[in-house]
């Protein structure tokens, strides 16, 4: 089993994680986040150019060489990974694409001088409309070299969905996932839709962590200086559209057997209950407990709630948001602890 900790960016999915590394028949692999499924260029984007609106053999060939260029990044360093070796993980994906092809050829598309560099554009366009042209009819030989780059035909591949679930096993297996255990990864699935990553995974399910919207902008504008930038900080505006549109359709996601919603709340305040309900969505029993509160410990996480009223100074900020988002409010009123909870506390 696959069990995703997923989230809309900073809202506590590590507590899920936390939660499940304290069970001895699970493993958890979150060196890094998992976006291999839904992130631009990963296997949804693949899955919607190869399979379900291809155009032409276009954009099966601009899907593949986009999905072989990402990959890339293993190469950057520092950058963390799920699997720690960039040749490795440059092999598997490699080897992923070659079985999704059904032919390559040396061309040029119209997608290889419509880009936004003025200059390459024009110099692809030289090549093709004279250049090439040119060397062809007084040589009599194709012309290879540049800007002619390798060129896919990847229309409705066999097998495409078991292909990419043996490529994210494989990945797994690099990754050093025991697969006798429940496997834990961090973020694997987008956490406003997971079931739509659910296709590339075995037997897969995502426990979605949200927060509430007045600590996590004032976490994100005031506490977390590098880790807050890919969202709206400082501007309530901003972060209200930013917070809505994520969450159109999170009334949905119970609907789905296989994704549990919770708030980062619900596990801080309403420990047991939230504890049975993870426990009994993925199968796990108490005699597995083996290391309670070691890794999740609430009475800790607790000091990281309430910002709202801990933080003075943002009242003006907060008084927008308050109106907007109320509906996503957690009702700290309704447990006796939250009174007490007046300790500001930094999260690192």
């Amino acid at each position: 089993m696959i069990i995703g900790a997923c989230g809309y960016g900073g809202t506590g999915s590590s507590a899920a994680v936390d939660f499940l590394k304290e069970f001895d028949c699970v493993q958890t692999l979150t060196r890094a986040e998992a976006q291999y499924a839904f992130k631009v260029d990963g296997l949804q984007d693949l899955e919607y150019h190869l399979v379900k609106q291809y155009s032409r053999q276009m954009s099966g060939d601009q899907a593949i060489a986009r999905f072989l260029y990402a990959a890339k990044y293993a190469k950057t360093p520092i950058v963390k990974r799920i699997v720690k070796s960039p040749k490795e993980y440059l092999r598997i994906t490699q080897e992923y694409a070659d079985s999704l092809v059904q032919a390559t050829w040396q061309g040029i598309d119209n997608a290889d001088y419509e880009t936004g560099n003025l200059l390459k554009s024009m110099a692809v366009l030289v090549f093709k409309k004279i250049i090439i042209p040119f060397y062809e009819k007084h040589t009599g030989k194709l012309y290879n070299a540049w800007p002619m780059r390798k060129m896919y035909l990847s229309i409705e591949p066999e097998e495409f969905y078991e292909k990419t679930r043996k490529y994210t096993h494989n990945l797994l297996k690099a990754a050093g996932a025991d697969f006798k255990k429940m496997i834990v990864m961090d973020q694997p699935f987008e956490g406003n839709a997971p079931w739509q990553s659910f296709p590339f995974y075995d037997n897969p399910k995502a426990i979605v962590i949200d927060r509430d919207p007045r600590d996590l902008y004032l976490a994100a504008s005031y506490q977390w200086p590098k880790d807050g930038t890919f969202m709206p900080r400082r501007d309530p505006e901003a972060f209200v559209q930013y917070f809505k549109q994520q969450r159109k359709y999170q009334k949905e996601l119970n609907d789905h057997k296989n994704v549990l919603f919770l708030r980062l709340e619900d596990m801080i305040f309403d420990y047991d209950k939230s504890a049975k309900k993870i426990m009994d969505f993925v199968g796990l029993k108490k005699e597995h407990h083996k290391t309670k509160f070691k890794y999740f410990k609430p009475d800790l996480s607790i000091k990281g709630t309430q910002l709202y009223k801990k933080m003075p100074g943002h009242e003006k900020e907060l008084e927008y948001i308050e109106k907007e988002l109320s509906d996503f409010y957690f009702p700290f009123e309704d447990y006796k602890k939250a009174e007490k909870n007046n300790e500001l506390f930094y999260i690192d």
